[in-house]
């Protein structure tokens, strides 16, 4: 399958001074969460050494257009009261815009990896894409690719306290392990919360997924006693039937029953 590649005419590049007020915030932003004191560093930059990296829009309409990539750049503007700024103006697709937003984003390597996750899900989902077209515009490999989307079989819960943490990649997947949503966000915030490695995580998990059976199990376990034992009774009363003098009784022990079948001698029956 040959390999997905950005429908970027070079042609269509052009750098324009553009009223940051026509700039519409795109829509295929795949970083949920900017960090404030991120913004203002940034802006101070910008003040200092002025705007090095132009922003990323495409037209819309005549006098108006839609980011690309520079979502921090644009705020930092914004916030140090500016006008205008440079930009490279694109004509681009819906799916390029998606892409080059989520390749811009990577390549500054501080994208979270479940926001990367959630994009990659989106483009999938909303442009068409097979999993190997999108690791190859993304220079991945497919196995990485689906390792990456499988996070996202985490809760929502679970999802939203790994953002906040700070737990790594490597806990969310170790969290995989767990297919209930409650138990997931449990052993998330334990891990927080303890500060365990990776390692310990996982022996935590393990430890859990192989302890002792639960109610239910034992609640079959009754459950099986008493077939054990209806079928001892119904035994008795089928040699009754015949003409045996049998009798039963069921002693109870705290592990473990005692079933006791007396059958009498012939010779005692007149007795």
């Amino acid at each position: 399958m040959p390999a997905y590649t950005l429908r970027q005419p070079g042609s269509d590049r052009r750098v324009a001074r553009i009223e940051l007020s026509r700039i519409a915030p795109s829509p295929y932003q795949p970083r949920q969460c900017i960090d404030d004191t991120s913004i203002q560093e940034l802006a101070e930059s910008i003040d200092r050494f002025g705007l090095l990296t132009p922003l990323l829009v495409r037209r819309c309409s005549v006098g108006a257009y839609e980011l690309i990539a520079g979502e921090r750049r644009l705020r930092a503007l914004k916030l140090l009261g500016r006008t205008h700024a440079d930009a490279i103006v694109l004509s681009a697709y819906d799916r390029d815009c998606a892409l080059i937003g989520l390749i811009e984003n990577l390549e500054r390597e501080d994208l979270h990896f479940l926001d990367e996750a959630e994009a990659c899900r989106r483009i999938l989902k909303e442009h068409g894409l097979s999993q190997e077209e999108l690791a190859a515009a993304l220079s991945m490999s497919p196995s990485a690719l689906a390792n990456r989307l499988r996070l996202l079989r985490l809760s929502v819960e679970a999802r939203a306290f790994i953002r906040e943490s700070g737990l790594s990649e490597r806990h969310a997947r170790a969290l995989l392990k767990l297919e209930d949503g409650a138990q997931q966000l449990q052993f998330a915030r334990l891990a927080a919360k303890s500060r365990w490695s990776v390692r310990q995580l996982e022996a935590q998990i393990a430890h859990n997924l192989n302890a002792a059976p639960t109610a239910k199990s034992e609640v079959r376990l009754i459950r099986d006693n008493r077939l054990v034992i209806n079928a001892l009774n119904d035994t008795v009363r089928q040699l009754k039937r015949i003409g045996v003098h049998a009798s039963s009784r069921v002693e109870a022990h705290e592990d473990s029953y005692d079933v006791i079948i007396t059958v009498r001698r012939p010779y005692d029956a007149d007795a």
